[in-house]
């Protein structure tokens, strides 16, 4: 659709295959339609690059959190405090996004987080940097990403074709799983290498990238409410018509509470790893950086199966794999081999990956765009939110328990609620 209001509208089309290096690329836009849009390419080079960083700083900042602390529940805790601006925010956020022009509000976003991310390079290059330094710098990163997450999220439907935007919901989860790839191993290496600092200070320069790529888009700067021709509401009203939107899908909201509650619950194996290399494996930071590496290329592989899959039985897929999920995690608990750790993690970081893809798909699918930037903000808030609240569950009766048996028993709750819902709900079994 925004090839319809942003190249069709500036008078360039995408180019054709023939101008991109010819039939050597023809495969890869058979597998990736999207890719088409010249838009959506530059879109999607930037924000690769952009988030290896994010990735490589992930696990600094977690590594960095351990070593001051050496507590589990800090590693939920920091990623909770961030959480605290995102739902004040995000509600304003949402309406925000559906009254600028998204390219122009991700532009201020991006240059905000590079300046947030220059200033945590900055403090743990001199060693200044201090617990009360993370958890502010944390605050400021989750109120920046309460509107630059759902920004991005709506931004595709701008980027390309109806038909296409599945396949593009793919491919940019494809980012964050090729980046996290990439990027977790890089980050063991490099803070073994050049240590935290130096480590943080390459996140801020991979922030240039998707600004250079949004200032290369071509297209009609419109927000989704000029260019559906409806009138702005009042602020209140407007935040409302986003829950309304909802309210009447009890199907979506079904689908949406199966990634918060499966995917919140099974997520602490990512953000308990760096205690779980230390304490159970007993591996470094490599260890670390290989363990999430593992489960990056798990969810590439997961992508790889989004992007090629048809539309037909995506509710009977969701549900599928919100059974399987809680009972890897389970299997994985009780893992003290790194190598089998590595191939479990792969195996969830694809059921994940899955999970969440095909979510976000059928969301984007079966909403009105008028409202798109609401309903995506509410969704990054309960994403962002069940994540973070499931680390800090984790975590703080890791404390107690020990680490294995904390995420077992989540796996137990994650997989009792799948099962419940399927018997209660049998309509998001039935969704296309």
């Amino acid at each position: 659709m925004i090839d319809g209001a942003g190249e069709q509208a500036s008078g360039t089309k995408a180019p054709p295959l023939s101008d991109l290096g010819a039939e050597r690329w023809a495969w890869l836009f058979s597998w990736a339609p999207a890719l088409h849009s010249r838009n959506f390419r530059l879109f999607w080079l930037g924000q690769l690059v952009s988030v290896i960083g994010t990735s490589v700083q992930v696990v600094a900042e977690g590594w960095l959190i351990y070593s001051l602390t050496e507590s589990t529940l800090w590693l939920g805790m920091v990623g909770f405090l961030a959480l605290l601006p995102v739902i004040p925010i995000s509600f304003a956020g949402g309406v925000l996004i559906d009254r600028v022009p998204r390219r122009k509000l991700l532009l201020a976003t991006q240059t905000l987080l590079l300046l947030q991310a220059l200033t945590f390079g900055l403090l743990a290059v001199t060693g200044a940097i201090r617990l009360w330094q993370i958890v502010a710098l944390y605050f400021v990163f989750g109120a920046i990403l309460a509107i630059d997450h759902p920004a991005r999220r709506a931004f595709l439907v701008d980027l390309v074709e109806e038909g296409e935007l599945a396949n593009a919901v793919a491919l940019n989860a494809t980012v964050f799983n090729l980046s996290n790839l990439i990027g977790f191993a890089l980050a063991g290496v490099m803070i073994a290498a050049v240590g935290v600092g130096a480590t943080m200070m390459f996140n801020a320069a991979t922030y240039f990238a998707p600004l250079v790529a949004l200032l290369l888009i071509r297209m009609a700067d419109v927000s989704a409410e000029q260019s559906a021709g409806g009138q702005s509401a009042r602020f209140r009203v407007a935040v409302w018509e986003g829950l309304a939107a909802l309210w009447k899908r009890p199907d979506i909201l079904g689908v949406i509470s199966l990634m918060a509650v499966v995917g919140g619950l099974a997520y602490p194996v990512f953000g308990m790893m760096p205690a779980f290399a230390e304490d159970v494996v007993g591996t470094g930071s490599v260890g670390l950086g290989i363990l999430l590496s593992a489960g990056a290329f798990g969810s590439v592989l997961g992508t790889a199966v989004v992007a090629r899959a048809g539309v037909q039985h995506r509710g009977r897929t969701l549900t599928l794999v919100s059974l399987a999920l809680p009972l890897l995690v389970g299997v994985f608990a009780f893992t003290k081999s790194l190598w089998a750790a590595c191939a479990l993690l792969a195996l969830i970081g694809l059921t994940l990956l899955v999970l969440q893809s095909l979510t976000i798909t059928l969301v984007q699918v079966h909403i009105d765009n008028r409202v798109r930037g609401r309903v995506m903000s509410l969704y990054s808030q309960l994403h962002a939110g069940s994540d973070t609240i499931g680390n800090v569950m984790i975590g703080g009766v890791a404390g107690y328990i020990g680490l294995p048996i904390a995420l077992a028993l989540g796996a137990a709750a994650a997989l009792i609620y799948a099962v419940g819902l399927r018997a209660v709900l049998p309509a998001v079994s039935r969704f296309e």
